[in-house]
């Protein structure tokens, strides 16, 4: 029963703060970005393979990339923040990812209006916030788990967002879907 004891976990407010500003910057910058500079074919195409794989529920190329951003992700928060004590170093990738977040949300509503909006509410949105939670909580609390699973930490978040996810595209999305 130890193994998941958080007896240790403090929440740093000053780190949170910093994490939700950072959020908010990168997310002014991304809409800026995608208004002023002409956006790549490559983030067109991958809205558009997005939008397509989630409408005919094609989860196997979805949860492959999906799978490996989040490993990705997840384990930079986490090396950063228990190999070092600077875990405000975070904050450029927090930039980075919400960036990225705002501009790929920015394309797939404009790509297909009803349809880019209902896969970025219902399914892209909620999975990129949950991801960015867990890679806030991941930092705070990587000095508060136990030793033996610390190192498991990210891979076993990693399994749950994705299990978030194909929960969002097969059950919250069909749902609508169908009911529309």
């Amino acid at each position: 029963m130890r193994n998941l004891s958080f007896k240790g976990l403090k929440c740093d407010k000053k780190y949170l703060i910093a994490v939700i500003i950072a959020s908010i910057c990168a997310i002014i910058s991304g809409i800026v970005l995608y208004k002023l500079a002409n956006v790549s074919i490559y983030f067109c195409n991958y809205a558009e393979d997005y939008i397509f794989f989630i409408f005919t529920f094609n989860n196997g190329q979805l949860i492959i990339s999906h799978i490996l951003s989040e490993i990705f992700y997840l384990y930079l928060f986490f090396l950063i923040g228990y190999l070092t004590r600077f875990k405000y170093l975070t904050l450029i990738f927090v930039f980075i990812r919400v960036t990225y977040f705002t501009i790929y949300t920015a394309i797939l509503i404009e790509l297909n209006a009803l349809g880019g909006i209902t896969v970025a509410v219902l399914v892209f949105i909620p999975s990129s916030l949950i991801s960015l939670l867990f890679c806030y909580v991941l930092t705070e609390s990587c000095g508060a788990l136990n030793k033996k699973v610390v190192f498991f930490a990210p891979a076993i978040l990693a399994a749950v967002n994705t299990v978030i996810f194909l929960l969002l595209v097969n059950v919250v999305f069909r749902v609508v879907i169908v009911i529309v």
